[in-house]
């Protein structure tokens, strides 16, 4: 490590733990007692930004709906966003509708090539094919609070 090096780590050393100073710099977080790691990683003491030891704690330790998080190369605090309920709805419907879609293959594959259903099958086709129709008309609109259509029991 060179003299310059050296002695820019012993002016941002604190020495006792009480005197522990932070700094950020890239993606990532240093203290006085290791900043060394920065120098090692190719940052120089003025790549180091320092922060106060209550921003640093609440980056980590964010209040309730908050998290930290890099923006624009700085380290802040933001809200946690909103789900997205109607989002959720559409994938869970995807989800249902692939499920409801692959309950139904045998079925189709044995109408297809011209071969007939028992009475079970055909029962079982036309319950899923009534579900498939009833998670088409689901109305999301109202997510998260969804009356989801009941699956028909295989």
């Amino acid at each position: 490590m060179s003299e310059e090096k050296i002695e820019s780590q012993q002016e941002v050393s604190g020495g006792d733990a009480g005197n522990i100073k932070y700094y950020y710099a890239g993606q990532g977080f240093y203290s006085s007692d290791v900043i060394a790691t920065a120098i090692v990683n190719g940052f120089t003491m003025n790549d180091l930004i320092e922060i106060s030891r209550e921003d640093y704690n609440a980056w980590f330790s964010p209040p309730e709906g908050k998290y930290g998080a890099w923006v624009d190369g700085r380290p802040v605090i933001i809200d946690i966003p909103n789900p997205d309920y109607q989002d959720i709805a559409e994938s869970k419907r995807k989800a249902l509708l692939d499920e409801a879609t692959q309950a139904i293959t045998v079925g189709q594959t044995k109408l297809l090539m011209g071969r007939k259903l028992s009475g079970d099958e055909t029962e079982s086709l036309d319950a899923w094919m009534d579900y498939i129709d009833a998670l088409n008309d689901t109305d999301i609109s109202v997510a998260p609070d969804i009356q989801w259509p009941t699956k028909p029991t295989p």
